[in-house]
């Protein structure tokens, strides 16, 4: 009977080593399969990182694009004014420059 018991105990022994060794296995597995988790969250997280960053780019690049075409309208709209001004300016300019010449070397 004592044989038994020292045989069931041996039994038990062994089991609980085939235990552990099947639970360090698993936890191995479970380590490696996070690592691949984690590398794989890592790329998904850099790629929707890139994909945002361009599409701010691309949206900084729109917003700047209508600036620079209200810029451009607004420097239009000032040349535009200036070139009235010139053109009503110009007979007076005209006029004046006649009046010194002719004022200075006597009338025609």
């Amino acid at each position: 009977m004592a044989y038994e018991i020292l045989k069931s105990i041996v039994e038990a022994e062994a089991r609980a080593v085939e235990i552990k060794k099947q639970a360090v296995a698993q936890a191995e597995e479970r380590k490696a399969d996070a690592l691949k988790q984690q590398e794989i969250l890592l790329e998904e997280a850099k790629l929707q990182g890139a994909k945002e960053m361009h599409q701010a780019v691309e949206n900084a690049v729109a917003e700047s694009q209508e600036a620079i075409q209200k810029i451009l309208k607004e420097a239009e709209e000032t040349c535009s004014q200036i070139r009235e001004q010139a053109a009503q300016r110009k007979e007076e300019a005209v006029l004046a420059v006649i009046g010194k010449v002719v004022g200075e070397y006597g009338s025609c």
